[in-house]
């Protein structure tokens, strides 16, 4: 009796959802961005401003919209330099600690607030829109740093969802590598983990699908997985199956370490493992693309 209990109820839910899908696609979608992205303007409880010598503009875009971007130069000449891609809720000011410590590694760190969050133009976020708003930067991002052995791209949670969309995409700006930390295979398989994934037919009603695993599977740049094991946001066997679609990617360019105990966003601080694991992968992957652009002897 429990057990038919309990598929009446997944059966009425799922008719539900398949009604909403009728009659309110265009809330269903708003319903889902908004979940997904949690869009940030106003100041955050851990808000601080952006360190001294930040170069704070905005990036224009069609139809004068614009994204608020934050440029910290490293001290080092020519260092390397990083486009970070933050995740859902957390806004630039937000994110502040966790791109510090980039810059800390020595690294140049080129950031963005997408359409929706902070003093970017408001909006409610979609796939689409984060990913141009991600191109509009990696353009930027090429401008400040020319060489292509010397550009990265970061995404953290969803903003590694968003940094896979934007290096899959054809024409442009060529980089050396592309890192992603503690993101997910999808969002379908995302719900999977709540309990909208025990519903029959829901993941037929998701709009803002972020489906990385199709994503990697087209992509040849090296890349570098990171994932903290008591992500308790996103499992870690997650980066697992992100690696496994990489299959493009020659092993000694595609990189999965886990860090023992950490949080979702701990990553960065967990020490000497993180560090040592970035500064490998930049070093082997800005070798290749070095390479890779020399012209062949005849």
């Amino acid at each position: 009796m429990a057990v038919f209990s309990r598929t009446s109820r997944r059966l009425a839910a799922s008719a539900a959802l398949i009604a909403v899908g009728a009659v309110g696609c265009s809330e269903l979608d708003s319903w889902q961005r908004q979940a997904i992205f949690a869009p940030q303007a106003e100041q955050q409880h851990w808000w601080r401003e952006p360190p001294a010598g930040t170069d704070v503009f905005d990036l224009p875009l069609a139809g004068g919209e614009a994204i608020r971007a934050w440029y910290w130069p490293s001290p080092l000449p020519n260092a390397p330099a990083v486009l970070y891609l933050h995740g859902a809720r957390w806004n630039l000011n937000g994110s502040a600690f966790r791109m510090e410590a980039w810059t800390k590694l020595g690294y140049s760190v080129l950031a963005i607030d997408y359409r929706g969050f902070g003093a970017s133009s408001p909006r409610l976020p979609s796939e689409r829109s984060a990913l141009q708003d991600a191109q509009v930067a990696l353009r930027e991002l090429a401008r400040r740093q020319p060489d292509p052995a010397r550009r990265f791209v970061y995404g953290h949670s969803l903003g590694g969802a968003i940094a896979i969309d934007l290096v899959s995409q054809p024409s442009q700006p060529e980089i050396a590598g592309l890192i992603v930390e503690s993101s997910f295979t999808s969002i379908a398989a995302m719900m999977t983990q709540y309990k909208w994934g025990t519903v029959p037919g829901a993941s037929w009603l998701v709009t803002q699908p972020f489906d990385s695993l199709g994503k990697l599977a087209r992509l040849s740049t090296p890349l570098l997985l990171l994932h903290d094991t008591a992500d308790r946001v996103v499992p870690d066997h997650m980066s697992d199956e992100l690696y496994a679609a990489a299959v493009n990617v020659p092993p000694p360019l595609r990189r999965l370490v886990k860090i023992e105990g950490g949080p979702h966003s701990g990553g960065v601080r967990s020490g000497i493992r993180y560090n040592r694991a970035v500064a490998d992968f930049v070093r082997g992957a800005g070798h290749a693309r070095r390479l890779a652009d020399q012209p062949l002897s005849g």
